[in-house]
């Protein structure tokens, strides 16, 4: 499930101390979404060597 803004903020101040300011928010947020879209390539290409694979295994494409 995605992180909220709150649960962000909550976070930076457990990191920091105090409370972030609000371009170290957009940062941490943008951080979060970058590692949201490297998971989901990561997952496209692990599911498009298996099917290769499976279609290799029993002669089609």
């Amino acid at each position: 499930m995605a992180e909220t803004i709150a649960e962000t903020i909550e976070s930076l101040r457990g990191k920091l101390g105090r409370e972030p300011a609000a371009d170290e928010i957009k940062t941490a947020r943008h951080e979060l979404i970058r590692r949201a879209y490297a998971g989901m390539m990561v997952t496209d290409v692990l599911l498009r060597n298996e099917a290769e694979e499976a279609a290799s295994e029993d002669g089609s494409k």
